[in-house]
């Protein structure tokens, strides 16, 4: 019994100091030098996200009444997310106009051709507001961190890496403002 203790105690320390590591390098004062860039996807593109989209019960993100529709496809955003060499890949959002009462959602897609391959999903919890496009990479995909502001000194982070099929949510942690205006990232307890 007490050696299952020490080791159950000893596992916990470890993942208590990879979840510091990967914040260590999370600037919170972070302005990204690289903007997305809006790119306007072919008809075949199109049609093949709102497939896919649907297909893995994104109409619920984009509350679609009437399930595939053209009224999805009308309130995509796609943007040009710089994450790999060589491949094109799209951060497509739900446009949060409105219109849509509020509804928005976030996919990562990649096209091979015509084919969209799904690279991160609102169902596993991407989700929120760009923070950052981390330097360090796994399969040659950037670490990305997403961001939630939740009051006006506090925001929920989420760091995603690349586990070489899809983006994957490793840890999370809280930015603070304090009083005197330093920000500073917390790494949650895991």
């Amino acid at each position: 019994m007490r050696i299952a203790t020490v080791l159950l105690a000893a596992s916990f320390s470890m993942a208590a100091q990879a979840q510091s590591d990967i914040w260590k390098q999370v600037n919170p004062a972070y302005t990204p030098t690289q903007q997305l860039q809006l790119v306007t996807p072919s008809d075949a593109q199109l049609r093949s996200v709102a497939k896919l989209i649907h297909q893995s019960g994104g109409d619920s993100y984009i509350c679609a009444e009437d399930g595939l529709s053209n009224e999805i496809t009308e309130r995509l955003i796609f943007e040009k997310i710089p994450v790999t060499h060589g491949q094109q890949v799209l951060l497509i959002l739900v446009d949060g106009s409105p219109h849509t009462r509020g509804c928005s959602a976030k996919w990562l897609v990649r096209f091979d051709g015509e084919m969209p391959v799904l690279l991160a999903s609102p169902d596993k919890d991407f989700n929120g507001n760009l923070y950052s496009i981390q330097p360090s990479a796994r399969h040659g995909y950037n670490d990305l961190v997403l961001s939630w502001h939740q009051t006006v000194t506090e925001n929920d982070l989420i760091y995603f890496r690349f586990d070489g099929k899809s983006y994957v949510s490793i840890g999370s942690a809280r930015e603070i403002l304090d009083k005197s205006g330093k920000l500073t990232i917390v790494p949650d307890a895991r």
